[in-house]
Parts: C-alpha cells; sequence; structure tokens
C-alpha cells in the first residue's frame, strides 16, 4: 500500500511541489523554528492552540537570536 500511494503521489509531481515549499520555509529563519517547533509539540501531544501560540512565540525569539548572532559575527570580524 505505501508503495502504491508513494508511487501515485510520485506520478502526480507532489515531491516536487513538497520541496518547492520546504525550500522557501527553510529559507527563513521564523518559518523554518516555527513549524519544527509545530510538528515537535504536536508529536508530543501537546494541545493545538497551545502548540500554535508557542511556535509563533518560538519564531519571534528566533529573529532576536539571529540578530544577536549577525552582532556576534560583526563582532568576532
Amino acid at each position: 500500500m505505501a508503495m502504491v500511494i508513494a508511487s501515485l503521489a510520485h506520478h502526480m509531481g507532489l515531491p516536487e511541489a513538497v520541496i518547492k515549499v520546504a525550500g522557501k520555509i527553510a529559507r527563513c529563519p521564523k518559518c523554518l523554528s516555527f513549524w519544527v517547533t509545530l510538528a515537535v509539540l504536536i508529536l508530543y501531544d501537546c494541545n493545538l492552540i497551545v502548540a500554535i501560540a508557542l511556535s509563533v512565540v518560538v519564531a519571534y525569539m528566533s529573529y532576536y537570536i539571529g540578530l544577536i548572532l549577525d552582532v556576534l559575527h560583526d563582532f568576532y570580524n
């Protein structure tokens, strides 16, 4: 059954679409932080509303962590 589903998905072009979307998410640190945090919280059976709220907080925290890393990088150079 898994082989049939995988073959059908490949025939319909699903992997290419997933790669395009995943590539866009991977380029944005806030997006990547949001989706990874959401996935982990859902896997650990966290309440959906709480998981979304925490994911938004983590996404914005990642922005500020990125700024700190940029300043430290400039300081290092």
